[in-house]
């Protein structure tokens, strides 16, 4: 069994990653600023696992934290949203980027590999064609451009010190946990719906969705087994339209009207390949929005929590 170290545990996908760890009986220690944790509450880890109270843009405190604990490996998946980068840049370069670098240069010391968050943000709008992972890297926002920073650091940290990480590109992530950024609307809209209220999606087109305790197993896998390099990889998961997406959550909760979208699509090219993923991970299987919409609310069903989580 192995040791494993979350940053921003009390997130969605931090969430989803201590529960998915604890459950196959490894050893797991969390690291977040957030001093409550609703979302670990919700997903019934609360308590199983050490949560250490640090700010990662303090690189001697997360230092510390780290030599503390000596993990085998570092999940990264603390990070600003792009709500909170776009009117706070320099408050995200140093949460975004200088965690990440932070890390990278522990890794050279520490032994250990890292797996991180990137984010289909970091492509541009789609061009009616399947993209590869090195095409089309021309993000619209300030979170994308961060983003891919953090894989240009993680290339020439394994080019220049043979330090080995792996970063995963999720797009839409849904599913219990998921109540911030611009995309968790698709999960706000099934928790109005499930509670007989109207919710409006901010964005139409189509999108890549992926449930959050899919992502969470994609980084677990590639923690536990990272390959030699700086491999990058995109989460491809269900592609789906906005009037789909809206008629599964109306299906999902019986009802019906309660939630409308927007006709503008995200500026994020959705048809993206993974191929390399599927070829050093797969085969990889993810739920059908059905059956994440489905076991979304089971979650929300079974919990006490009065919030969109």
């Amino acid at each position: 069994m192995a040791k494993v170290l979350i940053t921003g545990v009390a997130g969605c996908i931090g969430a989803w990653v201590a529960r998915h760890l604890l459950h196959d009986g490894h050893v797991v220690c969390g690291l977040d600023i957030a001093p409550q944790t609703p979302r670990l509450r919700l997903l019934g880890v609360e308590g199983a696992f050490p949560v250490l109270a640090v700010d990662i843009r303090d690189h001697d405190a997360l230092a510390a934290a780290v030599h503390h604990e000596r993990p085998d490996a570092i999940i990264h998946l603390a990070a600003l949203q792009i709500p909170i980068c776009k009117p706070n840049p320099l408050q995200c370069v140093q949460i975004n980027v200088g965690a990440v670098l932070s890390l990278l240069e522990l890794a050279r010391s520490g032994g250990f590999s890292l797996t991180y968050a990137s984010s289909a943000a970091v492509y541009g709008p789609n061009l009616g064609r399947t993209l590869g992972e090195d095409e089309e890297l021309q993000p619209h926002t300030l979170y994308g451009v961060f983003k891919r920073t953090d894989e240009e650091m993680a290339r020439v940290y394994w080019q220049d010190y043979g330090i080995r990480s792996v970063g995963f590109r999720p797009y839409v992530v849904y599913g219990p946990g998921r109540d911030v950024g611009v995309t968790s609307d698709v999960t706000v809209a099934l928790w109005h719906a499930l509670r007989g209220g109207r919710f409006h999606i901010h964005f139409g087109g189509t999108v890549a969705l992926q449930h959050a305790s899919d992502v969470a197993r994609v980084f677990i896998r590639a923690a536990l087994a990272p390959t030699a390099g700086a491999a990058v990889y995109n989460l491809r998961g269900t592609i789906a339209d906005m009037p789909e997406i809206v008629r599964l959550i109306h299906a999902a909760t019986d009802t019906e009207g309660l939630v409308t979208a927007g006709a503008a699509p995200l500026p994020v090219a959705f048809d993206l390949s993974e191929a390399r993923f599927q070829r050093d991970y797969g085969p990889f299987e993810y739920m059908d929005l059905e059956t994440g919409f489905r076991r979304t609310l089971e979650v929300w069903r079974a919990a006490t929590e009065s919030r969109p989580v």
